[in-house]
């Protein structure tokens, strides 16, 4: 098997073209955003970058993770269709801009520890894209969409991504799952599909680089989703999860830079409260 490696244009969907852009948009962040790197989470980036993804045991406070799991609970109960909204064939229900109907979603996005995380994966001052909040549940509908391993063109370059499980997810409750080093080789037809069956990966990668990274509440997964990775589909029970990606351009759809743009909300207000040291992050947010 022939692989490309992240030095090769055929790594990247879109080739130069993508590649000359992410290194013209870092280049601009680096020249207007002084920053400085925090030696304290340089493992955890290094480990990231060598295995695509790391599990970081007891990180964030669980008292605000369940508050934002109570808060996204009220909203699911509730169904105000203005705030909630089925997604991906009714597998998944998500909250409709989380930072603007909930309270704790945007404090967890904008502490510093995350950001200084992702400023030492991009060497740079990133900001935050898209965020979702959602909950999945055992069911008997086909394994489509996120539950096949596919890879994130949000960015052509890097991207970055913090999981937070809200409930404890062991492996029937539907883990994130990584093909560990995916992100550092990809087999030469790698866009043959856009979402790959667990054979034909396991058949490339072999079977035992495959995780599931099962986690409880507090603990903090950080993901490189360049390489393959699905949502294993939830066998039993349910999964509530919240996901901030970090890039340092506004997303794209597919790699394509012209649909680079923002889209996700944060209420003017709020951003007025951030530091300034936390507002260029909010660089790629609509403010209402």
């Amino acid at each position: 098997m022939s692989f490309y490696n992240q030095g090769h244009l055929g790594y990247y969907k879109g080739g130069k073209a993508v590649v000359d852009y992410y290194n013209q948009e870092i280049t601009r962040r680096r020249e207007k955003y002084p920053f400085e790197i925090n030696d304290k989470y340089v493992d955890y980036v290094s480990e990231m970058n060598q295995n695509g993804y790391c599990v970081i045991k007891d990180f964030f406070e669980k008292d605000t993770l369940l508050r934002l799991r109570e808060e996204t609970e009220r909203l699911f109960k509730e169904q105000d269709l203005d705030k909630v909204q089925w997604s991906q064939n009714a597998n998944h229900l998500q909250v409709k801009k989380p930072f603007i109907n909930t309270e704790t979603a945007i404090e967890i996005a904008f502490d510093q520890r995350l950001i200084d995380i992702a400023t030492i994966f991009f060497n740079c001052v990133p900001g935050i894209g898209t965020f979702n909040l959602r909950l999945s549940e055992a069911n008997n509908k086909p394994t489509e969409g996120t539950n096949m391993f596919h890879r994130d063109f949000n960015s052509p370059v890097k991207i970055m991504k913090f999981f937070f499980y809200l409930t404890d997810v062991g492996l029937e409750n539907g883990p994130f799952t990584y093909v560990q080093g995916s992100n550092r080789e990809m087999p030469i037809h790698w866009d043959r599909y856009h979402r790959w069956p667990d054979k034909e990966i396991e058949s490339i990668y072999g079977k035992e680089r495959v995780k599931h990274l099962t986690a409880n509440v507090g603990d903090m997964i950080i993901g490189t989703t360049n390489g393959f990775h699905k949502g294993l589909k939830v066998q039993k029970g349910r999964r509530i999860m919240y996901t901030i990606n970090f890039l340092i351009h506004p997303e794209m759809e597919g790699s394509r830079i012209e649909t680079a743009r923002p889209r996700f909300h944060i209420r003017q207000e709020d951003y007025d409260k951030l530091s300034a040291a936390q507002k260029p992050v909010a660089d790629f947010l609509i403010r209402e």
